[in-house]
């Protein structure tokens, strides 16, 4: 895989069916995975160490966790603020990454990375992810939290759900089969950079006006380019962010949503 250029959608007929009861037509919710519904940084920066370092596959992922060095970790945790895609992971690999303060800076570095080793990246860090997952899967399930309150609003929330999200959708289902979740899910929109576009399709093939959907993100680029398409889009604040992004979003009247608020969205109109 190369640098996402647009959002992938998944087949109409490798959907799972809303819930038997839930009210259709009026209101869709699409939210996005990690940092939203999920907690996945550990997995998230061992997979990013192993886009650009050997894969002992003979140490188990225990040990492969222990090997990422924590200079490592702290540096992907600044980056992660900054990252929408899996592709934007690779900057952690930069020196110079420790010193970003801002989103442009993010960007400026990595528009500065060649497209092929971006490329080498992305497919070293997906097949150590394929290999968690299907190989050591109890171990990879782990590395990921569903946060508070989100299951309930998932098996309860009167509308089709789906996850629009840059991370696989194998991955996704998986998690989400570990919780009994994925039949509470209408579609998973996985590996999407434009996010704006897979709302649009997943509003049109249901039926349900934008200005009936809404949309959760911890990205506020994310947030900003899906409001404006006239979806409801709301900021979540349990993620990943920036003073620099809170600035923004008091700049543009962007409201945060908090976590124990999420019960409380309207999702119809």
């Amino acid at each position: 895989m190369g640098r996402h250029t647009q959002a992938r959608v998944p087949a109409q007929a490798g959907e799972q069916r809303p819930e038997v009861g839930r009210e259709q037509g009026r209101g869709l919710l699409a939210l996005d995975f990690d940092g939203v519904v999920c907690d996945a940084f550990e997995e998230c920066a061992l997979i990013t160490w192993l886009g650009e370092h050997e894969h002992d596959r003979a140490l188990p992922g225990p040990g492969q966790l222990d090997r990422v060095p924590e200079e490592f970790t702290t540096r992907f945790r600044t980056v992660r603020d900054y990252a929408r895609v899996l592709d934007h992971f690779v900057v952690a690999h930069l020196p110079e990454a420790d010193e970003i303060g801002a989103q442009a800076e993010f960007d400026r570095l990595y528009a500065s990375l060649p497209d092929a080793r971006v490329q080498r990246f992305v497919a070293g860090a997906s097949d150590a992810r394929d290999w968690f997952r299907e190989s050591e899967t109890e171990f990879w399930l782990g590395l990921h939290t569903l946060y508070p309150g989100v299951p309930e609003l998932l098996r309860r929330a009167g509308v089709p759900v789906v996850i629009v999200t840059a991370k696989d959708e194998p991955s996704v289902r998986a998690i989400l089969g570990r919780h009994g979740l994925e039949s509470a899910i209408a579609g998973v929109y996985g590996e999407c950079a434009a996010k704006p576009e897979a709302v649009r399709e997943a509003c049109v093939r249901r039926g349900v006006p934008l200005e009936a959907a809404t949309f959760v993100d911890d990205n506020l680029t994310n947030v900003r380019r899906v409001s404006a398409t006239g979806a409801r889009a709301w900021w979540a604040q349990w993620g990943y962010q920036t003073p620099e992004h809170r600035a923004e979003a008091a700049q543009f009247g962007i409201t945060g949503l908090e976590l124990t608020g999420l019960a409380g969205l309207p999702l119809t109109i």
